[in-house]
């Protein structure tokens, strides 16, 4: 079965919950998938491509990685495997309308979820009751900080996809085909997609390029895959957070959004109580005394 599509079924869900908590470090048995953006990059698409698509070539253009693209969200579980898959705003546009233009959202805000689970995403997102995302500012309590911590343990899987994606597909490193159009460029990503799930699924695993031919791939423009963290994973971060912005979304709008969770209480806020009954804390890094 080559479709991507998030399963309804709530003993599936389970399942991928079941999945990530055996990644998680502090037992967070609520994740149902880790949610993130990725810029498709393509050249600057011609006239016939942008009335087909009702803007202008400057709404390609991503600002923040400086690349003309296309804004793909996706969702993943804990292997790395895409759960849901949607290419429908061109590069310029913002994570959380992106996100919120999918299908999956809708079915969300009708309740697809079985109850107390939820997508982890970052603060590209806006925090509900069905999507966990990372607490913000610049002072914190020790708590608050240490939900972050392990919360961006889950969340992380979304880029560690887009890191084997990139890596077993190097043509994604690079602008595609200057002659394809947008269309097809959102065809062949899909294409791709549904293999690296194929190969995922059959344990395939991803053979690192020969020296010359990702040397080639970085002289002749490409992005180079870089290790983030302590992941042994490599990432093509030039082209993941183009859309971690609130640009073309109504600030009271955002705010009338988040009041209608109040006296609710989210899975962040459950989440934050579990920190806070456990007594856990941001592991020290390293080599670094207490």
């Amino acid at each position: 079965e080559f479709n991507i599509e998030f399963p309804e079924s709530h003993d599936k869900q389970q399942m991928i919950a079941d999945g990530f908590q055996r990644k998680s470090a502090a037992n967070f048995d609520c994740c149902v998938g880790a949610v993130d953006g990725i810029l498709i990059w393509i050249h600057r698409p011609s006239a016939k491509c942008c009335g087909e698509a009702s803007c202008d070539a400057g709404k390609f253009f991503c600002g923040r990685k400086l690349k003309y693209g296309l804004n793909c969200q996706a969702v993943c579980d804990a292997e790395g495997r895409f759960l849901d898959f949607s290419i429908l705003y061109p590069g310029s546009t913002a994570d959380c309308l992106a996100f919120e233009s999918m299908t999956l959202h809708r079915k969300l805000q009708d309740g697809l979820l079985a109850p107390d689970l939820c997508l982890f995403g970052d603060n590209a997102y806006l925090n509900s009751t069905f999507m966990a995302t990372p607490y913000s500012g610049g002072s914190m309590s020790l708590s608050k900080d240490a939900f972050n911590f392990y919360h961006s343990q889950l969340r992380i899987q979304i880029e560690c996809a887009f890191g084997k994606f990139s890596q077993r597909w190097g043509i994604l490193r690079s602008a595609l085909p200057k002659r394809m159009t947008v269309k097809k460029s959102i065809a062949l990503v899909f294409a791709l997609a549904k293999l690296h799930n194929f190969c995922t699924d059959e344990r395939e695993t991803i053979e690192l390029l020969p020296a010359r031919d990702t040397s080639h791939i970085e002289q002749v423009g490409g992005v180079p895959l870089v290790a983030v963290g302590d992941h042994d994973i490599l990432i093509p971060q030039q082209l993941i957070g183009g859309g971690e912005h609130f640009d073309g979304i109504d600030r009271n709008e955002r705010r009338r959004y988040q009041r209608r969770f109040r006296g609710i209480l989210l899975p962040r806020e459950r989440l934050l109580a579990t920190i806070i009954d456990s007594g856990l804390q941001r592991p020290q890094p390293t080599g670094r005394t207490a």
